[in-house]
């Protein structure tokens, strides 16, 4: 047996057929834009974690050979003949440092070295005479699990 619709009804149907198609494709491509953003997005935090994580490496790098050059400084360690020129753009490599944490940790991209500058004369105090302290300069340079992270620190340190 077979069931007719009234004339309005089948009209109804008639004109609505590909509506419900353009409306399934729209909401897929709004899904489908919502998440290409959402992969993009946790993909650049990935990145941004990675590159904090390099740079902490690099960081702990450095600080260790600044605490191997200060206590090879007090401990009468070498020392270099002249001062760096410009300790924040130090490669490393030249001058040659005067010496090295080897194998501190083996996710570096380098192991971390540190350049003990010749000790200088500070003045103490604004009094007269004038009182002198020696002071040592030492630069240190780590670099994280690539090349890119690098970290330069720098302290003086005046003996006791």
């Amino acid at each position: 047996m077979r069931t007719h619709l009234n004339r309005s009804e089948d009209r109804g149907i008639r004109q609505q057929k590909g509506v419900v198609l353009v409306v399934a494709l729209m909401f897929t491509l709004v899904m489908s834009i919502v998440g290409v953003t959402a992969m993009q997005s946790t993909i650049m935090q990935e990145r941004m974690a990675g590159n904090a994580r390099d740079r902490n490496l690099a960081f702990q790098a450095a600080e260790a050979a600044l605490r191997a050059g200060e206590d090879a400084s007090i401990g009468g360690g070498p020392a270099a003949d002249t001062m760096l020129a410009d300790p924040a753009g130090w490669d490393g490599e030249t001058p040659e440092p005067t010496g090295s944490v080897k194998d501190f940790d083996p996710q570096l991209a380098a192991d971390p070295v540190y350049y003990a500058d010749p000790p200088r004369q500070v003045r103490v105090g604004i009094t007269l005479p004038p009182r002198w302290r020696y002071a040592y300069p030492v630069i240190a340079r780590g670099e994280g699990g690539t090349h890119t992270a690098i970290v330069v620190l720098q302290s003086v340190l005046e003996p006791p």
